[in-house]
């Protein structure tokens, strides 16, 4: 589905050979709430606004962790269990406090100070490469941080405790008390309780006692009933949706769903495209200046196959600043029609440089390039598409044929870049002709 998209972003090789699969959810108007949210987190605790990346891990699992240069991700059991945005900003208001107090750093210094194992040393050249921002080193990663269970982010104890006071002093800054971070821990807790621990593999036994953390907070504690204002209560409504809607399995009885929201979504995963717009069309028109709902639409008529009537409604909302993936969905609707390449080329160009690890980007622009006949530019971005999904065999072969493709006269630039990444191939991977 192309409303919440699963990228993945890695497949990396653990103990004993078993390779494993990030499954990381896409959606427009999902990561923007989520990058409000966090946006208004890292403005108090000193940080850039515009530096937070929020991404949403399809996993049952409670958890969430970051891995520094603003990278923070949340499983989607996580969301799903906090009715109120508040406990969610909570634990945003947590990870931030890694951040802002350098705890990445920090670790990366003991890993290489104190091991022998390959693994962990590599894993230190991991985090140095992300937080300068490297693509490939935040896909490794990522993979390494959801599949191997001595992953970095155990954080001592102390830290996670130093963590947990700078949240209740964002929360403070926010307007808040520290009672929204006892509020969302008590849910662990009773979680917990109930589970046996079984399904919180990595929150739970990674960090300290829930009921010593809560203990800490409680000296903080102001004995208020915090609510949310009405605007992120209904943003973050709008957000429970679509992940209900697109992530547990479809209902039976169409009756039991609260919202037309819900209702389209249901209607467009069971195929019934038709009943889906027409529910879109009526909430686009009472609700004229909700850029995602017509989103939604406009997506939902691409899939439908109506790219015409799908181009229309995106030539409508685009602008310069609009959310990167409608930028893409935009541009992709377009090299799929076969109309203003150039513009669409132009989207996907610009987009390389806000959406870092989207492997999606490199695939349309080799369509694209390929429409306008120009083989060699197109192998050069399936190749780079390659080396985001870690297939330096492929990719290596891809640069090989591009560079016997490209024009030495007007296209130097990417040549000299073809040769770079395959340099780069054999000297990281071993990878030659």
């Amino acid at each position: 589905m192309k409303f919440l998209r699963s990228l993945l972003i890695s497949t990396v090789v653990i103990v004993g050979g078993i390779a494993q699969a990030i499954n990381v959810v896409r959606d427009a108007e999902v990561e923007e709430i989520l990058r409000e949210i966090t946006g208004d987190i890292f403005k108090v605790a000193g940080l850039r606004p515009k530096s937070a990346k929020v991404y949403v891990i399809n996993s049952e699992t409670i958890n969430a962790f970051t891995i520094g240069n603003g990278y923070i991700f949340i499983n989607s059991g996580l969301l799903l269990q906090f009715e109120n945005p508040l406990h969610l900003m909570a634990i945003l208001c947590h990870e931030t406090g890694h951040i802002a107090a350098g705890h990445i750093n920090r670790h990366i210094n003991v890993i290489q100070q104190r091991s022998k194992n390959f693994m962990l040393v590599a894993l230190a050249g991991m985090l140095g490469a992300a937080l300068t921002g490297s693509q490939e080193s935040i896909a490794l990663l990522l993979g390494y941080a959801m599949t191997d269970e001595r992953f970095y982010l155990r954080f001592s104890r102390g830290e996670e405790m130093a963590a947990d006071a700078l949240a209740a002093t964002y929360l403070e800054k926010l307007g808040y008390g520290a009672d929204v971070l006892i509020e969302a821990f008590s849910t662990f807790q009773r979680l917990d309780i109930l589970n046996g621990g079984i399904n919180l593999p990595v929150y739970i036994r990674t960090h300290p006692k829930t009921s010593d953390r809560i203990s800490a907070l409680q000296k903080r504690a102001k004995f208020k009933n915090y609510k949310a204002d009405q605007k992120l209560a209904t943003k973050y409504n709008r957000l429970l949706i679509k992940l209900k809607a697109y992530l547990k399995k479809p209902q039976i009885k169409t009756t039991i769903l609260s919202d037309d929201y819900s209702k389209a979504i249901y209607f467009h995963r069971m195929g019934r495209s038709k009943e889906a717009i027409d529910i879109l069309r009526k909430l686009v028109k009472t609700n004229p200046l909700d850029i995602f709902y017509q989103e939604t639409l406009a997506q939902t008529l691409y899939e439908a196959g109506r790219l015409e009537e799908s181009i229309q409604i995106y030539e409508k909302i685009y602008h310069n600043d609009i959310n990167v993936l409608i930028k893409i969905d935009y541009a992709n609707v377009l090299i799929e029609a076969n109309k203003k390449i150039d513009l669409a080329i132009s989207i996907l160009e610009a987009t390389k440089y806000e959406d870092n690890f989207n492997s999606d980007i490199y695939r349309l622009l080799a369509k694209g390039y390929g429409k306008q006949k120009r083989e060699g530019l197109s192998l050069l971005m399936l190749a780079q598409e390659q080396m985001l999904l870690q297939h330096y065999r492929s990719a290596q072969e891809m640069l090989t044929g591009c560079l016997k493709k490209l024009n030495k006269k007007t296209e130097l630039s990417h040549i000299k870049k073809a040769k770079y990444f395959k340099e780069l191939l054999e000297r990281e991977h071993g990878i030659m002709d």
